[in-house]
């Protein structure tokens, strides 16, 4: 047999191109559900729900396993002809999920997979002559795997440290391999290229899927959020009002409470200082708006409705709750005015708030509501608060809450 028969033979074949093609989508599934889950952690995460998260990465690398285990022996007749394939489609995995899935559970079923995989867990091996082969390399794939397990990050910004690795675990796997199934030595370094080419090939992939999610993170932000303030946008609220509604008013005993402001006078802000005054005034209310609903643990969330208008949901709150709340952030408002080009900006606002009543038939009798007391908030001089139809001072409450 030539060498061009040979290439063909075992790499240019239908299974092969399968088994590759199935490892790309297997691995595409692990990307998107680790992204996915990964994501959502934080450091504020209860461990139980971290544990969640962890388990279900780990169940979805078990059954990409098992799957490729599977597609495997259809494939061949579940003879172990090109096994040599399978088993580097399987390392892949195994270590390409080290890089992406970085917890417990992962390191785990790397650690034992040397004694789940087929025909591993028997006993010949202990009678093999090759036993300290066996030992020492799986001292080595510890070792390896320990040390993705604690410095993955600089793996990803050094080519030669993500190339040595690969090395170091695909020829420790190998060597595993060779000790049970007693193949000739010298296919190794031949298993171990295929094995890179596997790496190359995925982390290609990878790269170009961490772009696209990366795109979706960035669209979905420019999306839902306002460019100039950072605050989510009116399409957000637009898109989340009807699941609002639909929720709370189910809900008789969790009360929903808008509240609507707008900033006092804002056209002077632009007429004498100019629009670029204007935008950091926006910037300015927005951010600390935002700041005290987070810090404060109000559960309100705060969106830009449009020029100098913005919406405040409070799940959970009652109108007469969210004064104190109210009262509190245009306080802290008017104690921290903006400091621009030597000139020191004071900035006031008013407010319409309003629970959701029952004979309110959708959103928009919500909206319409407060909208309608924050403009009796104006009439009356602007810089007070009208909750539920009665116009309140602000110099009324101090230090609410």
């Amino acid at each position: 047999m030539n060498f061009l028969q040979y290439i063909t033979d075992n790499y240019w074949n239908l299974n092969s191109t399968i088994i590759t093609l199935v490892t790309i989508g297997l691995i595409t599934v692990i990307t998107i559900v680790g992204y996915g889950l990964e994501r959502r952690i934080t450091s504020k995460t209860p461990v139980y729900i971290r544990l969640i998260f962890h388990t279900l990465e780990g169940i979805v690398l078990t059954m990409s396993m098992i799957i490729l285990q599977q597609t495997f022996h259809l494939l061949n007749n579940d003879s172990i002809h090109n096994g040599w394939l399978y088993a580097n489609a399987q390392l892949t995995i195994l270590l390409y999920a080290m890089y992406l899935i970085r917890n417990k559970i992962t390191l785990l079923i790397n650690l034992l997979m040397p004694f789940f995989y087929h025909q591993s867990s028997n006993l010949q091996r202990l009678d093999n002559s090759k036993l300290p082969y066996f030992i020492i390399s799986y001292i080595f794939l510890v070792a390896i795997v320990v040390y993705i397990y604690k410095d993955t990050d600089s793996l990803k910004d050094s080519i030669k440290k993500y190339l040595a690795v690969q090395v170091i675990y695909g020829l420790a796997w190998w060597i595993l391999l060779w000790v049970d199934h007693s193949f000739p030595f010298y296919q190794v370094p031949n298993m171990l290229l295929v094995f890179i080419i596997y790496m190359a090939i995925v982390r290609y992939c990878e790269r170009k899927m961490q772009l696209t999610l990366n795109g979706y993170d960035n669209l979905r932000v420019e999306v839902n959020y306002d460019e100039l303030t950072g605050v989510r946008n009116r399409f957000s609220l637009d898109r989340n009002t009807k699941d609002i509604y639909e929720t709370y008013s189910h809900e008789k005993n969790v009360p929903l409470t808008m509240a609507m402001f707008d900033i006092d006078h804002f056209k002077n802000f632009n007429d004498k200082f100019g629009h670029a005054t204007g935008d950091n005034v926006l910037r300015h209310v927005a951010n600390i708006m935002e700041r005290e609903l987070f810090l404060k643990k109000t559960q309100g969330q705060i969106f830009r409705y449009g020029g100098e208008e913005f919406i405040i949901i409070f799940r959970g709150k009652t109108a007469d709750e969210c004064i104190p709340i109210v009262a509190d952030l245009r306080n802290t408002l008017f104690n921290s005015p903006l400091f621009l080009n030597g000139q020191q900006l004071n900035v006031n606002v008013s407010f319409g708030v309003f629970t959701l009543k029952e004979s309110d038939k959708n959103f928009s009798d919500l909206f319409n509501r407060v909208d309608s007391y924050l403009y009796k908030s104006k009439n009356a001089g602007r810089n007070k608060m009208t909750v539920e139809n009665e116009t309140l001072n602000f110099d009324d409450f101090k230090n609410s809450i």
